[in-house]
C-alpha cells in the first residue's frame, strides 16, 4: 500500500490557474529532450465540440524506456543530471494528465491509456519513437492560447518540429538570432543522490528580436518560460533556476541575464528609450557589466559630452551647458548606476571639464580672493594668525603675511610670496577654536604651517627639494621648543 494517492480533480482544479496553454510547452519540452529529428504537434477541434485532442509525436528510436515513468509523480529522472535537458521532475505528463478527460501514450515499450474507469497497458507498441494523445476540455479562446503557445517555441536546430492545426500543417521555423554568445549563468544539476543543486556553468544564449506586436520572453532551451517585457527574446541553453511551476525566476537571475545580454548587444541598441528601458537600468546596477557597455548606454541616455552635476563649482554646470554638454544630475540614476558611470570614468563632475576660473589661477577671469578683515575674526582665529606669523619668522627668518580668506578652492591654506593664507571655508571655525582652547596650536595646526612654510623652498610636493625644506623646519622648529620650553606654541 502506498504512503498516499494523489487526486486527479484536485490537481486539475490547482493547474486551473496556470491556465492551459502550458499543456503544449510540457509536452513538446519532453519530445525535444529525447533523440529526436522530428516532432509534431497536432491540435483538433470541431465547431461546437467542447473538447479538443492534443498530440505530441516525436521519432525517437528507443521510445520511453519506462513507460511507468507516464504516470508515476515525481519519479527519479535521468535528465536532472544534464544541465541541457530540459526536465527535471518528471511531473510534466502527470500535470497534464489531470486535465484530460482521457488519454493514451504509446512508445516503443507499450502502451497505456487513460480514461473514467483508470489506467489500462496493453503491449501494443510503436516501432519507433512516442506519441501522446489527450482530449481535454477546452473553449476556443483557450484553443487559441494553446495554439499560440505552440508558436512562441524556438524549435533547436536539427529537430523539424510541425504544428498542425485541424489536419493543417505549418511548420515552426528555427529561428537565427541576432547575437550567439557564451555566459556563465547559475544552472541545477542534481547530486550523486538525485538531489537538484543550484551550481554555476558556462552556456549558451542566444537573443532574438521579437516580432511585431510580441511581447519579449525568456526561453529555457526553446520553451518560453515568462515574458520579460525587455528588448529580446533571450534563449538560454541549459536549464534556467526555476519555481516548481515552471513560470519565473529570482529578480538576482533575471538581472545576471540581462547584465550578460546587455555586455553582448549594447552595440546594437541605437536609441535612447531603448537605454532607458527597465531592463537596460536594471543590467547597468550590476557590477558585471562591463566598461564598453556602460559608455554605450551613457552616451545613448544623456549624450555624447555628458557630465554629472556638481555642486562645488555651480558656474562649472552653466558652462558646460553652454558649451552644449548635457548636465546629469544624482537623481538620474541609482547609486549603482552612478558606481558604474564612475568606474567606466564617464559623466565627469562638471567641475573637472569645465571649472569656473578660480582664485589663485592664472586665469585673467579668475575673481580676486575674498580676504576677511581683521576685525571680522573670531578671537580665536585672530590668536592662531598671531601665532603663525611668530612662527614663520622663526622658521623662515622673516615675519610672513598672514590673513583669513573665504574661497571656494579645495585647500585647506595656500603659501606663495611670502604670505600664508587660511581658507575659513574650508577649515571652518572649529580649527581655530581648539587651538584657543589648548592655549597653543595643535598638532594639526603645526602640520599644516611646516606643510606651507615648506612652499618658501620648493613648489613641488613631490621633489626631494621640499621633503628637505619640511625635514629641515620641523627639526628647527623642534630646537625652538626645547629652548623656549613650548612657549613659540602658544596662541
Amino acid at each position: 500500500m502506498s504512503w498516499f494517492d494523489v487526486d486527479k480533480e484536485g490537481l486539475a482544479k490547482l493547474l486551473a490557474a496556470r491556465g492551459k496553454a502550458f499543456i503544449i510547452h510540457e509536452l513538446v519540452q519532453n519530445a525535444w529532450d529525447q533523440n529526436v529529428s522530428m516532432v509534431i504537434i497536432r491540435l483538433m477541434k470541431l465547431p461546437g465540440d467542447r473538447y479538443a485532442t492534443i498530440e505530441v509525436e516525436d521519432d525517437d528510436p528507443r521510445g520511453f524506456a519506462r513507460l511507468s515513468d507516464a504516470f508515476t509523480m515525481f519519479a527519479e529522472s535521468d535528465k536532472k543530471v544534464n544541465p541541457e535537458q530540459r526536465g527535471r521532475f518528471n511531473i510534466g505528463e502527470k500535470e497534464v494528465l489531470a486535465l484530460c478527460e482521457s488519454a493514451e501514450i504509446s512508445t516503443t515499450t507499450g502502451t497505456v491509456s487513460f480514461d473514467a474507469k483508470g489506467r489500462h497497458r496493453s503491449n501494443r507498441k510503436r516501432i519507433k519513437g512516442s506519441v501522446f494523445s489527450g482530449r481535454i476540455k477546452l473553449t476556443v479562446a483557450e484553443f487559441d492560447e494553446c495554439i499560440d503557445a505552440a508558436r512562441r517555441l524556438l524549435p533547436p536546430a536539427g529537430i523539424t518540429t510541425t504544428l498542425v492545426i485541424n489536419d493543417i500543417a505549418e511548420p515552426l521555423a528555427v529561428q537565427t538570432p541576432v547575437r550567439r554568445f557564451e555566459a556563465t549563468l547559475a544552472t541545477e544539476i542534481a547530486d550523486a543522490e538525485g538531489v537538484l543543486r543550484r551550481s554555476v556553468r558556462k552556456t549558451t544564449v542566444e537573443v532574438f528580436e521579437p516580432c511585431l506586436g510580441e511581447t519579449a520572453m525568456l526561453f529555457e532551451m526553446g520553451i518560453p518560460v515568462v515574458e520579460t517585457g525587455d528588448k529580446y527574446h533571450v534563449n538560454v541553453g541549459q536549464k534556467v533556476p526555476l519555481n516548481r511551476d515552471r513560470d519565473n525566476v529570482t529578480p538576482a537571475y533575471l538581472r545576471d541575464l540581462r547584465t550578460v545580454v546587455l555586455n553582448a548587444t549594447h552595440d546594437l541598441i541605437g536609441t535612447s528609450e531603448d537605454a532607458n528601458a527597465a531592463w537596460a537600468r536594471d543590467a547597468m546596477s550590476d557590477p558585471k557589466v562591463e566598461v564598453a557597455a556602460i559608455q554605450t548606454m551613457a552616451k545613448l541616455r544623456f549624450g555624447e559630452n555628458a557630465v554629472s552635476f556638481s555642486p562645488s563649482d555651480p558656474e562649472s554646470n552653466k558652462r558646460s551647458m553652454a558649451e552644449g554638454r548635457p548636465v546629469v544630475f544624482g537623481a538620474q540614476n541609482t547609486a549603482a548606476e552612478w558606481a558604474n558611470y564612475r568606474r567606466a570614468e564617464v559623466l565627469v563632475p562638471a567641475h573637472k571639464v569645465t571649472p569656473s576660473p578660480k582664485p589663485y589661477s592664472d586665469d585673467p577671469d579668475a575673481p580676486p580672493v575674498k580676504v576677511i578683515p581683521w576685525e571680522s575674526m573670531t578671537k580665536a582665529a585672530q590668536r592662531v594668525v598671531l601665532a603663525s606669523k611668530r612662527i614663520g619668522k622663526a622658521l623662515l627668518g622673516f615675519e610672513p603675511e598672514v590673513q583669513m580668506v573665504h574661497t571656494t578652492n579645495s585647500f585647506n591654506a595656500a603659501y606663495g610670496r611670502r604670505c600664508l593664507d587660511f581658507n575659513l571655508l574650508k577649515l571652518g571655525h572649529a580649527f581655530f577654536n581648539q587651538c584657543a582652547e589648548e592655549g597653543r596650536l595643535t598638532e594639526r595646526a603645526i602640520d599644516l604651517l611646516i606643510h606651507e612654510f615648506g612652499h618658501e623652498y620648493c613648489g613641488d610636493h613631490l621633489s626631494a627639494e621640499y621633503y628637505r625644506a619640511l625635514t629641515k623646519l620641523g627639526a628647527k622648529l623642534t630646537l625652538l621648543v626645547a629652548d623656549q620650553g613650548g612657549d613659540i606654541l602658544r596662541v
